[in-house]
């Protein structure tokens, strides 16, 4: 992998330094920061809050919730919020993106009294900590999903959700190339495996993995044609394989979560988002989340979650390749570390978690995923 080179002459040095500042703003403004409460306001407004940087902060000041946002940039004017018991404007959910800072008590009760939940997301996309996610399963539908386990319901369930995954990645491909020459050989090969899938069952997991994994290197194969926009390169240089999206996996290990591209330290933060959105339905339906069907079971994976996401990370994926083609990036829109791993510019991590909450396909897919699954006897037709 060709490494970042940087110009080292002071002129180009101060210039960086300006265009990461530049960039800060640049995103913060797309932000578009939740207005505050005014009486002539009257509309309800619950959106998600997005908070990230150094130094934020968040404690209860005269029984509001005063909340500070980091520093990313200098300069930079801090935003502030104050909530009021019951506010018109209280965040749907807070999240917080790999910043540092303060947290009172006071101001976790009042996130718990008011219903507010509080996400923390580090710079992986990890889903490391959430704040008033209570859980009460549903015994019945427990007892239900171990008895779907135990039985071929599973796998058929199992299979239905990746006719459903390879459905959208079709959709997502034809969808992106506008149906181009480019993209014909890599949907006519999805299209081989959806119907071999409906026509020719697989008798287990591994073969029905395998046709996922045929269709999924076409689905990628066409990733790989699609160039970036870039400016300012006269300033800074990139890594040559950040002139196309590239692959899912990184080049030195088995593994995307390390990125070494953008776009795949985009797609960290939105199945982050995805995660976190797929969490609530499983809870709010009464479902145990740790009760999975392909991905494997342990006490502490969520592996019902993961399944259920499968089916929805192409939709994702669709979002996110029409924003990065319709975009021209800068090179301090990311940094990349001494171990090639890229990191978003905070504000611009911001902005992509604004842009992937509220999708409207992943509360109708996701609720149609857990109708299938609730049933009393299962039975798909694929």
């Amino acid at each position: 992998m060709a490494k970042t080179q940087l110009k080292l002459n002071v002129d180009n040095d101060i210039s960086n330094d300006n265009e990461w500042s530049n960039r800060g703003d640049y995103w913060l403004k797309k932000i578009n920061p939740i207005p505050q409460y005014t009486a002539r306001k009257r509309r309800i407004i619950h959106k998600p809050l997005i908070l990230s940087g150094h130094g934020i902060k968040l404690n209860i000041d005269r029984d509001t919730l005063l909340i500070k946002c980091g520093f990313t940039h200098y300069p930079q004017t801090r935003e502030e919020y104050r909530f009021f018991p019951n506010d018109r404007q209280l965040p749907s959910r807070i999240v917080i993106l790999d910043g540092d800072g303060s947290l009172s008590f006071d101001a976790l009760q009042w996130l718990s009294e008011q219903g507010v939940p509080l996400i923390q997301i580090d710079w992986q996309g990890h889903t490391s900590s959430i704040g008033n996610a209570s859980y009460a399963s549903d015994t019945d539908l427990v007892k239900s999903q171990l008895e779907i386990q135990k039985q071929d319901n599973g796998f058929e369930f199992s299979k239905w959700v990746i006719l459903q995954k390879i459905k959208n990645s079709y959709q997502t491909i034809k969808k992106i190339s506008g149906n181009c020459d480019t993209a014909k050989p890599m949907l006519l090969k999805i299209k081989e495996q959806e119907i071999k899938l409906k026509d020719n069952p697989p008798h287990n997991l591994a073969s029905l993995l395998a046709i996922e994994g045929i269709a999924a290197a076409a689905y990628f194969r066409y990733w790989y044609t699609l160039p970036l926009k870039w400016r300012g390169l006269n300033l800074k240089h990139i890594p040559s394989e950040w002139e196309n999206i590239g692959t899912r996996i990184g080049n030195t290990r088995k593994s995307n979560q390390l990125a070494n591209h953008p776009v795949n330290a985009i797609l960290n933060y939105a199945y982050a988002i995805l995660e976190n959105q797929v969490r609530g339905y499983v809870v709010a339906a009464g479902l145990d989340p740790t009760i999975g069907y392909m991905h494997s079971n342990s006490k502490d994976r969520t592996s019902l979650i993961f399944d259920i996401m499968e089916p929805l990370r192409p939709i994702i994926d669709q979002y996110i390749l029409e924003f990065v083609l319709s975009r021209t990036f800068a090179p301090d829109d990311f940094t990349l570390n001494k171990n090639g791993v890229c990191r978003l510019h905070p504000q611009f991590a911001r902005y992509i978690v604004k842009l992937m909450h509220d999708i409207p396909e992943i509360n109708t897919v996701t609720n149609k995923i857990i109708k299938q699954l609730i049933g009393k006897n299962i039975q798909i037709n694929l």
